[in-house]
């Protein structure tokens, strides 16, 4: 595995996630509804393999609008205004912005800036697989720290629901490679981004790392069989090459932080399912030789894998629930096909107070 970019916190500051908005449709689809639907049901019992009870589906709604709506929501609790934003950076891997249409251009963070009003952004796609959003901050992080921008916004809006349907109505047994596309589900996440006051908070590190020659793990592409594309996993594989190389690299982004797992209060990994989640702590604690104290957060269950936006849904529920509170330390660890392996550390500032104050005030 090469490294291909890591930065730690140095002269030029942290970097802070200043607001966060997510945005889930409101239609809910169980395992067994999804499984119901297959022309020829797999025999495995998904729900108790995966852990994954429901997902959101969006109905009439396409991949920019999930990305509108969790930027709109974001800036909604910014101390920013769209046309003070200086950056739009979206990262979605869906591009099924229309009914049976796929839009590769223009840029879908074009679209969004004009739903947004954001005149004055500098507007751009970034697209690394389920890495996209530790990606987009990682472009935008380095632009504020270099004085290009003061502020910006990292959305993705991910409608991953059609590459599902494609599996339920193409399945031909139960270890079909399109087997891992009904783990999936819908949502949106976006992000403002600006210099922390306090340097204390913020990324410290974000690390992205590729083993290229594991692309043929996990990839995409147009059906051969009908419309639509599809999702082609080998899981076994990909998870046991995953677990052969993060804990490493987990190790890795601690030290170069000046952290231990004393340190943590969350550890937050990229939402596949609870069993890939459990056994990823397992191959973790044998590297460092012991056991990972009970701080990893999962959300899967209720929402499915929604790819690029899955740790920010996560951190949506746990700031909701009073799970993450101001001041915490917290590692986030994404895998994306590629293969990718990113790690982020972060300080939470008084965001999570902020975020329960603002909920508290639409309800």
């Amino acid at each position: 595995m090469k490294q291909a970019a890591s930065t730690s916190a140095d002269a030029a500051g942290n970097i802070r996630i200043e607001s966060l908005g997510v945005y889930l449709p409101e239609k809910i689809l169980t395992m067994e509804e999804l499984l119901s639907s297959c022309r020829r049901r797999p025999r495995w019992d998904l729900e108790r393999i995966t852990g994954i009870r429901e997902r959101r589906v969006a109905v009439g709604e396409y991949a920019v609008d999930l990305g509108i709506q969790a930027a709109r929501r974001a800036l909604a609790m910014s101390c920013y205004r769209a046309e003070e934003l200086d950056v739009i950076i979206c990262s979605s891997i869906s591009k099924h912005n229309r009914k049976n249409e796929f839009h590769l251009e223009p840029a879908s963070a074009v679209r969004i800036r004009a739903a947004l009003g954001a005149g004055n952004a500098r507007v751009f796609d970034v697209v690394n697989a389920c890495a996209g959003m530790f990606t987009g901050i990682y472009v935008l992080r380095g632009m504020i720290r270099s004085g290009m921008a003061r502020r910006g916004l990292v959305v993705s809006g991910e409608q991953n629901m059609p590459l599902a349907e494609t599996a339920a109505r193409e399945l031909r047994h139960s270890f079909d490679g399109q087997l891992a596309a009904l783990t999936l589900g819908d949502g949106g996440a976006a992000l403002v981004l600006d210099r922390a006051p306090d340097p204390r908070s913020g990324f410290h590190l974000i690390e992205l790392v590729t083993g290229a020659k594991h692309d043929h793990y996990c990839y995409s592409r147009p059906s051969r069989r009908g419309p639509g594309g599809i999702l082609v996993t080998q899981a076994r594989g990909l998870q046991r090459k995953g677990n052969e190389h993060f804990p490493a690299y987990f190790k890795r982004a601690l030290d170069a932080s000046g952290w231990t797992l004393d340190d943590l209060q969350h550890i937050i990994p990229h939402q596949v399912s609870v069993r890939a989640i459990e056994n990823g702590v397992r191959a973790v604690s044998r590297h460092l030789g012991g056991a990972l104290p009970d701080i990893t957060l999962c959300s899967v269950e209720h929402y499915g894998n929604t790819s690029t936006t899955s740790h920010f849904l996560a951190i949506h529920d746990a700031m909701r629930q009073g799970r993450i509170q101001d001041g915490d330390n917290a590692m986030l660890v994404s895998g994306a096909s590629g293969i990718v392996i990113a790690h982020a550390t972060y300080t939470f500032d008084d965001l999570p107070r902020r975020y329960r104050a603002r909920l508290a005030g639409e309800s």
